[in-house]
């Protein structure tokens, strides 16, 4: 479980913290306000200890901005109701059975008392599908960027194709991370559906 955290952790803040944390140097270095011959001269270690704190610091601050834009993107976008359609879909006898109308965060909660291999995986979705999310706030940024460079920049060519690149990975991020948003709450009905007594814990809530 200490894994599954430490993995959590890396693709929730630390890979899209990482993002803005090269968008920032960019910017900067663009701005000649810093030396990028003398930041890599700086010990090693050091470095590598400075750009994971600061990656890890900016996703987290940057994970509220992160969570508004999934809300004000184009709705391309699967809800919890959606998947407990498709598993019941799929799996037409758990229709009658009380978990499937549980809160998903309870489910995982069981799934985690029952087999934390099991919920491990659960949670290597979620991290996922939060750092495509969280990425999607970096990739804006960048096209932003990308957009001024395209104006004012020398090379407005590779200015105009970063532009257009940023844009459809921008898009793919948003919808491949509720896509597995979708997978992994699917994956926690799957693995409820073989947890013994799992509707005697959640039938007396539906009753």
């Amino acid at each position: 479980m200490t894994l599954a955290v430490g993995i959590f952790d890396l693709f929730t803040y630390g890979i899209p913290g990482a993002l803005h944390l090269s968008l920032i140097i960019y910017v900067l270095a663009r701005l000649q306000i810093i030396d990028l011959t003398s930041l890599a001269s700086a010990p090693s270690a050091l470095q590598v200890v400075g750009v994971a704190v600061a990656s890890y610091l900016l996703g987290h601050l940057a994970y509220p901005l992160s969570a508004l834009l999934d809300k004000v993107a184009p709705r391309w976008n699967w809800s919890v109701e959606d998947a407990r359609l498709d598993f019941v879909a799929r799996v037409p006898e758990s229709r009658d059975r009380a978990f499937v109308r549980t809160d998903v965060s309870l489910l995982l909660a069981a799934v985690e008392l029952h087999d934390k291999e099991a919920a491990g995986e659960i949670t290597r979705l979620q991290g996922v599908a939060l750092m495509l999310r969280n990425s999607a706030l970096a990739l804006v940024f960048a096209l932003v960027v990308a957009v001024i460079e395209l104006v004012v920049g020398p090379d407005r060519v590779l200015a105009g194709g970063c532009a257009a690149l940023l844009l459809v990975s921008l898009t793919a991020a948003i919808r491949h991370g509720r896509r597995v948003r979708h997978w992994d709450r699917l994956k926690t009905l799957e693995i409820c559906f073989w947890i013994p007594d799992i509707d005697d814990r959640f039938g007396s809530n539906h009753r």
